[in-house]
């Protein structure tokens, strides 16, 4: 075979993302690999950092902004989300995002020659979709909507070709910042395809003792998982703490992710229950289908994860904005429940293990209906016919 023919024969798909929060990231990579096991060989796929790599200075350094606004002003990150997702402010918060973001989109697009556009994230949407258009009209543009319920209008702003969306409630809101209807589709959020159910090589198989065995846990106790996203966000150590106190027949999985120093704080207490200390993972399915349930923040990510590997789930809080969506949506499909503080966590599990053990166990159900574990996949397929 001729390498050079065939590498030039690939359909280029170019993704637009920006690592403001771990989301926008871990829906690309879902994506990629949806793309490279659905169709092997007949796609090459780029991402590029929408702020780091196309907007001037200083927003390129927006993503370096993100935790630490969202950590340590949270109502500011959600008075920013509110002031800027009205009828009044939404077109000046597209028009002044495509003004500093289309010039090097261009230069993103010029260089990548992509046939496909897809973009993940709200605020490079409409200023990707733009420079496609200018330089190559009949390119398609496809948007991936990953806030589950209250997406900002920012995702509806571009003239895409389709705009996929995790779940009904994120469809409204489509329809209510006059998207139109023919151009949206229902398919879910982009997860790891170690968390598919079909044929995927990735999918796990092993079954819950078999996957405690292997990550160190004991198989006679109830297991909570504690997250806190890929940064080690929220109170963990302090809801980790009210628990080991409470006294409950049970074991800890703690995952501190990219947050070195929590997991050093959480390796030097004293323990009263088995606890079982990671930092950052790449086999989160593994530690989520070993679990009994996982207490989390409510990223959206994160959530849907959870779905697929069939879990109830407490969150344990939400940044403003866009997650507040994600609460109601936990809660209206009876997946999970929110408690914003270690002792309400701390009273909630008492309730459960002092006789509603039978809510958790409808939770667990009402998990597996509600999970789309091959959305990501399904979400290929739906893009590559319009190529």
């Amino acid at each position: 075979m001729n390498f050079e023919l065939f590498t030039w024969s690939l359909r280029r798909i170019l993704i637009f993302f920006s690592d403001t929060g771990g989301g926008h990231r871990a829906a690309a990579n879902a994506l990629r690999d949806a793309f490279y096991f659905a169709f092997p060989g007949q796609f090459e796929i780029t991402f590029v950092d929408g702020f780091k790599e196309c907007a001037p200075f200083p927003f390129n350094h927006i993503p370096d902004t993100y935790f630490p606004l969202t950590a340590y002003a949270p109502w500011l990150w959600g008075a920013l989300f509110h002031s800027s997702n009205s009828r009044v402010s939404l077109p000046l918060s597209a028009s002044f995002d495509d003004f500093i973001l289309r010039r090097g989109c261009a230069r993103a697009i010029r260089q990548h020659r992509p046939d496909l556009v897809i973009s993940v994230h709200p605020l490079i949407n409409r200023a990707a979709c733009n420079a496609l258009k200018d330089l190559n009209p009949d390119a398609p543009f496809v948007t991936v909507v990953t806030d589950l319920f209250d997406a900002h209008g920012l995702w509806f702003s571009a003239a895409a070709d389709v705009v996929i969306v995790p779940t009904q409630g994120a469809y409204e809101r489509g329809i209510r910042w006059k998207f139109p209807r023919e151009k949206m589709r229902v398919i879910g959020q982009p997860i790891s395809l170690k968390f598919a159910t079909s044929d995927s090589p990735n999918a796990v198989h092993e079954s819950q003792s078999e996957l405690r065995a292997r990550l160190n846990l004991r198989q006679d106790l109830f297991t909570i998982l504690l997250v806190g996203g890929g940064e080690g966000m929220g109170p963990l150590r302090a809801i980790a703490r009210a628990i080991d106190h409470a006294n409950f027949p049970i074991q800890l999985a703690i995952i501190a992710g990219r947050n070195a120093k929590l997991l050093k704080q959480l390796q030097k207490l004293p323990w009263r229950v088995p606890v079982n200390l990671q930092g950052f993972v790449s086999n989160m399915p593994d530690w989520m289908r070993a679990s009994d349930l996982v207490i989390t923040k409510a990223g959206p990510g994160t959530i849907m994860e959870t779905l697929a590997a069939g879990k109830p789930m407490i969150l344990s809080g939400y940044l403003r904005g866009q997650e507040e969506g994600n609460v109601k949506f936990v809660e209206e499909e009876g997946v999970g429940v929110l408690r914003s503080t270690p002792h309400a966590i701390v009273t909630q599990l008492r309730a459960w293990f002092d006789g509603e053990r039978s809510q958790l166990t409808q939770m667990q159900g009402n998990a597996k209906r509600a999970a789309r574990p091959n959305a990501a996949v399904e979400i290929a397929r739906e893009i590559v016919k319009l190529l």
